[in-house]
């Protein structure tokens, strides 16, 4: 993987995920490069004044959705790396959440057992960290639109999946588990799924 992939991912990881976008989008002209009318970005990175909206739980993560008016013929090129250091950043999300979800359910027991060791969850985090694998490994090469269309519509399912570990109802707006809604959405800003499987 080359490195500022790794970078993104590790800044996800370990800084959350407005971190792991501005990284993906360090040096980007977002309103020249973004493919629709308005882009997510980090809300450090918008000038004042500029028209901006907001979404409740992309607040709590300090993401903003910036308006990019008019025509803007970004080159593929541009889009699809900004697609890959997005899913980068991505991974990076539900990787930090699955460690999280691994350790609170290393604490939950049923039957003084740790529901860790429980079957049906040790496969679903198995699965999990092995698709995160297979994800950063497309992620590590040039992809076709429509690959990258279903590289993260992969990750809103591995994403899913993290989120029905801790339970997946009721608490998202209070939980870190919110990142991974965000992500979707702000990955549906970046990126054209109208070409995925």
């Amino acid at each position: 993987m080359s490195t500022v992939l790794e970078q993104c991912e590790r800044i996800a990881r370990d800084e959350g995920l407005a971190a792991g976008l501005a990284a993906a989008l360090s040096g980007t002209e977002v309103t020249a490069a973004a493919p629709g009318s308005f882009a997510a970005v980090p809300a450090a990175s918008v000038a004042d004044g500029a028209e901006i909206r907001t979404h409740s739980l992309a607040d709590r993560e300090d993401i903003v959705f910036l308006a990019c008016p008019g025509e803007r013929p970004a080159a593929d090129y541009t889009l699809a790396e900004i697609g890959r250091l997005l899913a980068a950043v991505r991974i990076g999300t539900v990787r930090r959440l699955l460690d999280e979800a691994i350790a609170y359910l290393s604490e939950r027991t049923v039957a003084d057992e740790p529901l860790i060791r429980k079957q049906l969850i040790t496969g679903t985090v198995g699965d999990v960290a092995a698709e995160l694998e297979l994800a950063r490994a497309y992620a590590s090469v040039p992809l076709a639109p429509d690959a990258l269309a279903d590289l993260h519509s992969t990750l809103d399912e591995l994403g899913w999946q993290v989120t029905q570990l801790f339970g997946a109802a009721g608490y998202v707006a209070d939980h870190a588990v919110r990142a991974l809604y965000v992500s979707a959405l702000v990955a549906n800003t970046w990126i054209d799924r109208k070409g995925a499987a």
